[in-house]
């Protein structure tokens, strides 16, 4: 048996995850000319697109008989992914066929394309999407999955798993397995899915935005399905935000719109503006790069390229109801579940999906609801994939730390800040008693006796994994994660109320010598928790007290 393959298929864009016995853990997988990378994370995706192609080579007739197929994958039948989006640069050929994700699942007999007097139905595209993408990595990285995981919607109907594991066995894959997406995104974040949990999942990809609110059933396998409590779903996504650029800047030029469409050009102008669009997720400005061709083609010759700020894509997002639409999705699904006893503190995690998640401000109206301890956030693009590989190998998910937790010090000489790591990633929890322990001397600002304690305890962000990662700093701004980065992104969890206890007698500034002895554990609701002894005056300040919830 070959190596645990997964693929997260997707309406706009699928990723692709193999799960690496060596470092005992899941790596994205890129295919050269068709995967492409997403800007920020350099993470490799797959768009769900396919460009039909009846080949007439030997290779391409007989690798369309259905016993060689299953054997065999020879030949051509169509070009997918980012080859198929820029053969459809003028967006209106036949052979283009996209979104047959959510036709395969509703009807999947229902014809999509018509080339060269045959018809193309959602099955066949499906099937063709997923061949074309094996061909690619037998032919980049030299195997064929025989052991494939597919991920597929919480509310899907068994008609829907039906048909991939029909496609999988005419592909020749020997075992197959599906799982659904929230479960899937729980475990690629880290989550033991056996113990019984409720979550919020948010999937906000490129054509569709979905809520659900589910629970995982546990105590059980790791791959137990998620039983649907409440869900909410909205035809808006990246799409759509890339058409209301590629109106905005038409109107900011003088054009009227519509002109655009239906040009040979307008496919590139609606690449170049998702490419603006991402920049602005964690750039403060952004130019649409049109090259000099479409400019005089388009009838712009000598006009400056257009430019947006990350306050004017706000503002776009906002006149165009993004916002409004996402609150009020995200209202009506807390009040469905509330009918049924559940209220927003019952939540216990809520699972960030999707790229259109990194839109501005779209984490903030989670984060105001929530709290960000809450969340998670750091993988929109690779969760399910990673999740399901790590399931399909049987990997067992403990219950550990993501992150790096340091409290916020400063060096005695230098009075630099410095940031000495009490709890590092990868901690299993709950734990045993105190894992970290040392002395401190209060800090007395202004040279006044000090007459309370404080801990500012912060969250540190790096990269992990191939891929850059993403976080957001304590003004819900996002940052990119370098991997390696020797400075991490800083975020106190409890700036606003620091002080943790009282010194009496208070601490006078001329003593050096420490005054506290404190140290830190995690309980089983993953809160860390903090020992503190005063030794001046042989008190105990606090016993095993939870301080703040780590992620």
């Amino acid at each position: 048996m070959g190596r645990f393959w997964a693929f997260d298929l997707g309406t706009t864009n699928s990723a692709l995850a193999v799960w690496n016995e060596e470092r005992a853990e899941p790596e994205m997988v890129a295919l050269p000319e068709i995967s492409r990378e997403t800007i920020l994370t350099e993470t490799p995706i797959l768009p769900s697109c396919v460009f039909l192609y009846h080949g007439q080579t030997w290779g391409d007739r007989l690798g369309r008989l259905p016993a060689i197929e299953r054997r065999w994958l020879l030949g051509r039948q169509a070009y997918i992914g980012n080859v198929a989006l820029e053969m459809n640069y003028d967006g209106r050929s036949p052979n283009y066929v996209e979104s047959f994700k959510p036709m395969l699942a509703r009807e999947s007999t229902r014809v999509m394309s018509r080339v060269d007097g045959r018809a193309f139905n959602a099955r066949g595209i499906a099937r063709i999407f997923l061949r074309e993408a094996l061909r690619a990595v037998q032919e980049h990285r030299h195997e064929r999955i025989r052991d494939l995981t597919v991920t597929v919607p919480v509310d899907s109907f068994e008609t829907y798993r039906a048909e991939l594991r029909e496609i999988a066995g005419q592909l020749g894959i020997r075992r197959f397995q599906t799982l659904d997406e929230p479960v899937a995104a729980a475990l690629g974040y880290g989550l033991n899915t056996e113990r019984e949990m409720t979550l919020l999942v948010m999937d906000f990809g490129g054509g569709t935005l979905d809520l659900a609110v589910v629970r995982t059933t546990g105590p059980g396998e790791a791959g137990t399905p998620a039983e649907v409590i409440a869900k909410q779903g909205l035809e808006l996504g990246g799409n759509n935000v890339d058409v209301w650029l590629l109106e905005h800047f038409a109107r900011s030029l003088g054009i009227e719109p519509r002109i655009w469409r239906g040009t040979e050009w307008y496919q590139a102008l609606l690449d170049e503006a998702q490419r603006l669009k991402e920049q602005l997720y964690a750039q403060e400005k952004a130019t649409l790069m049109l090259s000099d061709r479409i400019m005089v083609e388009l009838g712009l010759r000598g006009k400056e390229r257009p430019t947006l700020s990350r306050e004017g894509l706000v503002e776009l997002l906002a006149s165009s109801g993004l916002y409004r639409d996402l609150e009020l999705a995200l209202e009506r699904l807390l009040h469905e579940v509330a009918a049924k006893g559940i209220g927003k503190e019952d939540i216990d995690e809520v699972l960030i999906c999707g790229g259109s998640s990194l839109l501005p401000e779209v984490h903030a109206v989670f984060e105001r609801e929530f709290g960000r301890p809450r969340l998670r956030d750091w993988l929109p693009f690779e969760a399910v994939a990673y999740g399901a590989c790590v399931f399909a190998a049987g990997h067992k998910v403990q219950d550990y730390i993501r992150h790096d937790y340091a409290l916020l010090t400063f060096d005695r000489e230098t009075k630099k800040q410095e940031y000495p790591v009490i709890i590092p990633r990868g901690t299993i929890y709950p734990t045993a008693g105190a894992i970290w322990e040392d002395y401190f001397t209060p800090t007395c600002p202004r040279g006044e006796p000090a007459n309370e304690f404080e801990l500012r305890i912060f969250e540190l962000g790096r990269a992990a994994t191939a891929q850059r990662e993403i976080g957001y700093d304590e003004n819900g701004r996002l940052r990119v994660l370098e991997r390696g980065d020797s400075l991490p992104n800083t975020i106190c969890l409890n700036e606003t109320d620091p002080t943790l206890g009282r010194l009496r007698p208070p601490h006078p500034p001329e003593r050096r010598d420490a005054r506290l002895k404190i140290s830190f554990g995690i309980n089983g609701d993953r809160y860390l928790t903090a020992t503190v002894h005063d030794l001046l005056a042989s008190q105990l300040l606090m016993d095993n007290q939870p301080v703040v919830k780590l992620r």
